[in-house]
């Protein structure tokens, strides 16, 4: 990380853009145990892990992925070493030039600022150079533009290059209906989020019309991308599938279907008759004349580099017909018959499409190394004939010439830059990112066919840059694909928004240049200071944004009330007569600024903005603000303003609220609580009118996502309350009593400090008011006043609590809460937002592990985690730093009943290794737990249970009825399992039943007659999945000494981890008779799971020991091999060490296996 750093401080280095106070000392780097070999292999996430816990500030990560990327870019895995030189004298812009080149057009305005801590002073960033659109040529070297990279994205550059040069394509994206959101845009300083094929306009306008490198940001930005994104480098043959479905997906028939294609299965539109071909999957078994054909649409052909010699091998190798005999013969279905034939199956080619893209496989799987990169010598040529492998089509279908070339250059598929080599107008151009040169033919083939060269000692190494991607164009119409598109073609709307853009960024500069005689004034109203408390005590609140409609840039001497007016009445439609203006200023009792002068008569702009650059003005009006005169006299110049500001603290949802402001005009002196009882209908009416808080979620816990049964949902409603709590409309009852009581309210004075009202109130004061608090409410008000809700928000810490329900884990709140709340004052919060607060004491939370970002497996117990800081610290002492989520549970018990108890929840499962129900019991802690005592507990809850539903805890059936129908278990074979422990006596439980510990689809303890020292701390572990089942029976007609119980795992093998054997699924036992075979067993394992034989036919059974595994022999008896593998102790549950025990094994797939993103795929959201 030191070689990290250094290139950082000294290559990519900028003081505009990042904080030098923030770079990590050295000491802290040198203890990182990565090295940069690792990281090269690392995708974008796992080095952003890596900074983290080296305590890498989060916004230079684009400097440290920048500086990474460089070195693996230069330096395979392998030959990184520690002592890199790095050559001190390189700065930023020696690197690259996306480092200062600024453009105009599409980049200064759009570009994602995520990492940047501050922002400029400054209204708009100064460019070191200007870009201007014309009509082409300019000041390029060549005729053509060069893509800027924004970090690792050489891929995307070169695919744009070369879909932006084949003209159809790009024609067809400017037909698209884009017209909508070029129009009225023309505000710079809000930042707009634009479709995909707006931001592809744009960039190609500016690829075709514009002298200069061009920037990809805003294109990255409509796919969904953050800024962290253009530091990890993708398959660019991944991105060219993903970019052309998105946008055959928008294209809304934007083309005419083409004549004569009368094709079912191919979209009509004209990316798909530009790109997509169909192929033809064949099966056929000559025996009995069957011939199947499925075709198969694509986007690109994919063709193996590994061991082939060049392009027409590689399609031979694609194009190879598979015989299936002996062992792997193909099964045909007829009437519920199967039956196996020798046949031939294969692939061939039934239409290709004018564009032809080949993938070619020059990235290898090894067991050892991992994906390692084929750099053997492999051919491509100009021109292509395809005839051989499509002897139904035309010579005109078949014969394409070669258009581009893109390259991949790097030893490793981890790493390695991408750049693309062109044809452009007969001749061939090298598009590497911003540089943009004319190439010679052998740059364009032999450099890059790969195999190997002399170095300058004369031995041979191999040849790391090689075509990666070919891109053919049907020969025939190449004409037409590739003419020229003129100016005019481009749509018109985006050019005259880019011209805009142009114009206006001119004009930015002018007034830059001017901007010591100007000032900025910005006006709000009550309801901007309801977003933002801020303006009430400065000029402008740091870091807001305003929309131009309400910014006016004015000469610092112009008098300020006549324009101000002016401007007021034109933007916002306020008549000069209702308007009072205020703005922000230092009071003079105490140099306090507060929102309370008035703009009058004679004032300067540069008197409104007291010597600074900008301030807003509060523009008030008697439709937005309360109004109260306290003489009856009319308005005249002796009346004197004064405004003050409203809000209320509502200790029951922890916040504060503005209400609004109030315009005093007197001519004599007002009293504190004079002028407080004037305002106090005003505000009264402003609290009836504040609507129910919105994080109030009633039965959150049991809401979609929260629901354990799906099919006996009424079991689970709990009656909500008739007026949410939170909410503002009180009972008649209430409202007469707090009216008695009246309001209280305290005066903020400097750095958040609350007393009473002075005799006088000033301008400006800011007055909190807060209803009486109900007797009903006070348990729950941690913070009766706003003085003492001070302590709340000085220790605030970001917290996520979410329900503690996989796998969508569904948020209750995102909000920030006080460190210091305790655990009860955390019950009775979300308590209060599920609306029970009565039984705030069922409430549960557990915490978050950051390893897994999962919840903790142990819950978080109240004595041991008394606080919200301590439910938020890493469960694991050596993690620093606190996490931001926790997650509740509403328990059937109270937390101080479980946690003065032995604590077990378990599910019922039947014979079938099905679950019927689930339960949660607790056993007194001063007794020792024995099976008769825990089956007779678990046993009356199991027969009390279904006799009467439990609403806070689940217990009904918790297959879903679709489960159900499926296996053919429906409620009254449910009942049938049930019946049998209804029937059971409990106090002879132990004798019928057990206890499994079941964790990660393995069988790691029992509890039953036979094995009853499990637990002889009395206690179960929560981590685990408990389950309570029959006792496995004997085989009948076998003597008990010839036949051995033996647990059964579902697992799969994955060699790419430390421990290859991946369980999964319900794990059971089942007596095996020695002398029995394989296939026999397998039959009583399909009869036992309620499967067909023919469900279980593919799977395999072995014998597993750790990650030793031997598979079963089907012709020998079991007991003999059972006993050859390991000694019977070892098939044992209650093991020292669970991991070691070995069990029978049946490998096969999950039967709910769950598809999940691959981390590091490319990804597009819109």
């Amino acid at each position: 990380m030191l070689n990290v750093l250094g290139i950082v401080r000294h290559v990519f280095w900028s003081d505009h853009l990042f904080d030098r106070d923030l770079l990590p000392p050295d000491a802290d780097l040198e203890k990182c145990q990565t090295s940069l070999a690792d990281l090269a292999t690392m995708t974008g996430k796992e080095r952003i892990a890596i900074f983290e816990e080296c305590g890498i500030h989060s916004s230079l990560y684009p400097a440290f992925l920048r500086a990474l990327q460089s070195l693996t870019a230069i330096h395979g895995s392998g030959s990184i070493v520690d002592k890199y030189m790095l050559h001190h004298h390189l700065s930023a812009h020696h690197w690259s030039p996306s480092l200062y080149n600024a453009h105009l057009l599409g980049y200064s305005f759009v570009n994602s600022e995520a990492f940047t801590t501050e922002k400029s002073d400054g209204f708009i960033p100064v460019p070191k150079r200007k870009m201007f659109l014309n009509s082409g040529g300019g000041k390029s070297r060549t005729k053509y533009n060069g893509l800027l990279n924004q970090g690792a994205t050489c891929y995307l550059n070169s695919l744009l290059q070369a879909l932006f040069h084949i003209s159809e394509f790009r024609w067809t994206i400017y037909q698209m209906p884009t017209g909508e959101e070029g129009e009225g845009k023309n505000d710079m300083s809000i930042k707009r989020k634009k479709s995909i094929p707006y931001a592809l306009q744009r960039l190609f306008c500016l690829l075709q019309r514009g002298n200069e490198a061009v920037d990809t940001t805003e294109l990255t930005e409509s796919f969904g991308w953050s800024s962290t994104d253009g530091f990890i480098q993708h398959d660019v043959h991944e991105m060219t599938y993903k970019l052309l479905d998105n946008l055959e997906g928008k294209l809304n028939q934007v083309q005419q279907p083409h004549e004569g294609d009368s094709s079912s299965t191919t979209k009509k539109n004209a990316i798909s008759r530009l790109f997509v071909g169909v192929m033809e999957n064949f099966v056929c078994v000559d025996e009995v004349g069957y011939h199947g054909l499925r075709e198969e649409l694509f986007y690109d052909i994919p063709l193996v580099v590994k061991d082939t010699t060049d392009i027409y091998t590689s399609f031979e190798r694609l194009f190879q017909v598979e015989v299936l005999d002996g062992k792997n013969k193909y099964c045909l279905e007829n009437n519920g018959t199967k039956s196996y034939h020798r046949a031939e199956k294969g692939v061939r080619l039934k239409r290709t499409p004018p564009i032809l893209l080949l993938h070619l496989a020059r990235f290898d799987y090894d067991v050892e190394r991992g994906e390692t990169k084929v750099l053997s010598r492999w051919d491509y040529y100009n021109n292509l004939d395809l005839s051989r492998y499509m002897p139904h089509a035309s010579a005109e279908d078949t014969n394409y010439t070669l258009c581009s070339v893109l390259v991949h250059s790097g030893s490793d598929a981890g790493f390695g830059h991408y750049f693309c080599f062109l044809r452009c107008l007969d001749a061939w151009y090298r598009f590497n990112d911003e540089e943009v040169s004319l190439a010679s033919l052998r740059e364009v083939f032999g450099a890059n066919f790969g195999g190997f060269k002399l170095n300058y000692w004369g031995s041979e190494v191999p040849n790391t840059t090689n075509a990666y991607m070919l891109i053919y164009i049907r020969t025939s119409e190449m004409r037409h694909l590739l003419r020229p598109i003129a100016a005019e073609d481009v749509p018109w709307h985006v050019v005259r928004q880019l011209e805009w853009e142009q114009s206006e960024y001119e004009r930015l500069l002018k007034e830059q240049a001017e901007d010591h005689l100007y000032g900025r004034i910005y006006f709000i109203q009550p309801h901007d200071i309801e977003e933002e408390h801020g303006f009430l005590w400065c000029r402008r609140p740091q870091g807001k944004e305003f929309p131009s409609s309400i910014t006016f840039r004015v000469l610092l001497s112009t008098e300020a009330l006549p324009v101000f007016q002016s401007f007021v009445e034109k933007h916002l439609d306020i008549p000069s007569s209702e308007q009072l203006l205020w703005y922000s200023s230092a009071r003079e009792e105490n140099g306090c600024v507060r929102l309370h002068k008035q703009v009058i008569q004679g004032l300067t702009v540069a008197d409104v903005l007291c010597g600074g650059k900008e301030s807003c003005v509060f523009v008030v009006t008697p439709s937005n603000a309360n109004y109260v005169m306290v003489d009856e006299d009319e308005r005249d110049d002796t009346v004197k303003y004064e405004l003050f500001h409203h809000k209320l603290y509502i200790p029951l949802q922890l916040k504060v609220v503005f209400l609004g402001s109030t315009v005093l005009a007197h001519k004599r002196p007002v009293t504190s609580e004079e002028a407080i009882q004037l305002m106090e209908p005003f505000i009264r009416k402003r609290i009836a009118n504040i609507p129910p808080d919105k994080n109030i979620k009633p039965n959150h816990h049991l809401s979609e996502g929260g629901r354990r049964c799906v099919d006996d949902a009424e079991a689970l409603v709990v009656p909500l309350l008739e007026t949410p709590l939170g909410a503002f409309t009180l009972n008649s009852g209430n409202v007469a009593e707090k009216e008695k009581e009246g309001l209280s309210v305290l005066c903020k004075y400097d750095s958040n400090t609350y007393s009473k009202c002075s005799k006088v109130l000033i301008s400006g004061d800011i007055l909190v008011w807060q209803e009486p608090i109900a007797v009903e409410d006070k348990k729950d008000i941690f913070y009766p006043d706003i003085v003492s809700f001070q302590q709340f928000l000085l220790r605030r810490v970001p917290v996520e609590i979410k329900l503690n329900l996989p796998p969508s884990y569904p948020t209750l709140i995102d909000t920030q809460l006080a460190e210091s709340m305790t655990y009860e004052q955390l019950q009775r919060y979300v308590a209060h937002l599920i609306c029970d607060p009565r039984n705030y004491d069922r409430i549960r939370f557990t915490m978050h592990n950051p390893t897994t970002m999962l919840p903790y497996f142990m819950k978080g117990r109240r004595t041991e985690r008394p606080t919200l800081a301590k439910l938020l610290s890493p469960p694991v002492a050596r993690q620093n730093g606190f996490t931001r989520y926790l997650y509740y549970e509403y328990c059937k018990f109270t937390v101080t009943e479980i946690e003065a108890a032995h604590s077990l929840q378990f599910k019922l499962f039947n014979e079938r290794v099905k679950p019927i129900s689930q339960h949660w019991v607790l056993l007194p802690l001063g007794i020792s737990i024995t099976p008769k005592e825990l089956f007779t507990t678990c046993v009356k809850e199991i027969q009390a249970a279904n006799s009467s539903f439990i609403a806070s805890f689940q217990t009904n059936p918790i297959l879903t009825k679709k489960e159900r129908e499926k296996e053919g278990q429906l409620k009254d074979g449910l009942d049938a399992d049930i019946q049998f422990y209804r029937n059971l006596d409990p106090h002879d439980a132990w004798q019928e039943l057990r206890l499994v510990d079941v964790w990660q689809g393995r069988i790691f303890n029992l509890f039953d007659k036979h094995h009853p020292y499990t637990f002889e701390r009395s206690t179960f572990e929560e981590s685990a999945e408990y389950r309570i089942e029959q006792i496995p029976r004997l085989i009948e007609g076998i003597p008990p000494q010839n036949q051995s119980l033996i647990h059964v795992h579902h697992f799969t093998m994955d060699r790419q981890r430390s421990t290859s054997v991946q369980t999964h699924g319900d794990p059971f036992s089942i007596y095996i008779d020695h002398a029995e075979l394989a296939p026999d067993l397998l039959r009583r394992i399909a009869y036992k799971l309620g499967l067909s034989e023919a469900a279980v036919m593919d799977w395999k059974m072995a014998l597993v020991r750790e990650n030793y595994v031997v598979e079963v022999q089907p012709n020998c008896p079991l007991g003999k091999q059972l006993f050859a593998f390991c000694l019977e102790s070892y098939y044992q549950p209650n093991q020292k060490y669970p991991l070691k025990m070995a069990f029978l094994g049946l490998e096969h797939a999950p039967l709910l296996k769950r598809s999940a993103n691959k981390e590091g795929k490319v990804v597009i959201l819109n």
